[in-house]
């Protein structure tokens, strides 16, 4: 099943996690898309003080297979150094 997973950091310095994500978003999804990837978008909110990394995959092993590389787990870690929390979800999607 097609699932959307958002990551959403709360944060009073969006855009060095903009920064951190559009980088990852640009080299590894845009360039280069992995099996059973089908769409990303960054949305920021500094009103708000919040950035969503939202992400669109074809299965649930297809987002594992991402996420337990390296660099997603960069990109991750470097956004949570300027996040005050950082919070995930799973939405399934037709």
């Amino acid at each position: 099943m097609a699932l959307a997973f958002i990551v959403t950091f709360k944060t009073k310095q969006p855009d060095h996690i903009v920064s951190q994500l559009r980088g990852y978003k640009e080299r590894e999804l845009d360039r280069n898309p992995p099996p059973g990837f089908r769409a990303s978008l960054i949305e920021e909110h500094p009103a708000e003080g919040r950035v969503v990394f939202r992400t669109e995959w074809a299965d649930e092993e297809a987002l594992e297979d991402v996420r337990d590389g390296a660099p997603w787990e960069a990109c991750m870690d470097l956004c949570s150094i300027h996040a005050d929390k950082q919070e995930e979800s799973r939405v399934a999607i037709a």
